[in-house]
């Protein structure tokens, strides 16, 4: 029965202790088999979600355009090409995340400026300022090198910021901080929204968990990043956490050693 899927089956082990230590594992599969089954469904229907809200974006203004008198506009052209770029970073995420957990990524270790990388990265929200009132301050008093893969960090960096805009608060301010410690940069990424409830800390790393019972759209990602930086960082074997309170805003932070050669 379990087999077969039916995960609800009860072992009794009767009165034997072989029997029902057997008994007492085969439930906790059977439970933990649920609870993966449950996310596998919620992981199909929120890529689906995602995958739909964009393609039918596509097809709607690509009608008007074709339908509409004067409707070949510079806007509704840019409307589409923003939407084949959020399938496109969807699928790419997708790709990323299976290398990685697959084990078919490897590390390509190279000694570079993370205080670069976070600069760098921070330009790509030029538009999110300009359009949409985004503040990012970027407190770093160092120019600190760590021995780490370049573009995972960069992943790590750039996904860990798109979390923060999906959840910054009325304020819109996403900070992000590099402070030493003991020879150790620590890389803090805050926001001042709703927060994250206690119980519900662990379960963010896996992909696609949603904090609430509605799946809304991001604004920048796709919903894989906070299992991607999780992914990406147990391959690096790097200390990395998050600390929420209601109200008040999230903050993520991941540690790299500091390379002063």
């Amino acid at each position: 029965r379990l087999a077969l899927g039916n995960y609800d089956v009860d072992f009794d082990g009767g009165e034997f202790l072989e029997t029902s230590e057997l008994a007492g594992t085969l439930n906790y599969a059977a439970g933990e088999l649920s609870k993966l089954d449950t996310m596998q469904k919620e992981l199909i229907a929120n890529i689906s979600h995602d995958l739909r809200t964009p393609l039918t974006m596509i097809s709607g203004y690509s009608e008007v355009m074709r339908d509409i008198p004067g409707e070949m506009t510079p806007e509704n052209i840019q409307v589409i090409i923003d939407e084949t770029a959020r399938l496109s970073s969807l699928v790419s995420d997708m790709l990323d995340l299976s290398r990685i957990t697959g084990g078919q990524r490897k590390l390509n270790k190279t000694i570079f400026s993370i205080t670069e990388c976070v600069s760098t990265t921070l330009e790509r929200y030029n538009h999110l300022k300009e359009r949409d009132g985004y503040q990012f301050i970027f407190d770093c008093n160092e120019n600190y090198y760590v021995e780490a893969d370049e573009i995972l960090i960069l992943q790590v960096i750039y996904n860990l910021i798109n979390n923060a805009v999906n959840y910054a608060g009325d304020d819109k301010t996403v900070t992000v901080e590099i402070a030493e410690k003991n020879g150790v940069c620590r890389l803090s990424v805050k926001d001042n929204g709703e927060g994250i409830p206690p119980e519900k800390l662990p379960l963010i790393w896996d992909r696609y968990y949603k904090a609430s019972d509605f799946h809304r759209r991001a604004i920048k990602g796709t919903g894989l990043g906070l299992s991607i930086v999780k992914n990406a960082l147990i391959l690096h074997g790097a200390p990395f956490g998050v600390t929420s309170t209601l109200g008040c805003g999230s903050t993520f932070w991941f540690e790299l050693k500091i390379d002063r050669k």
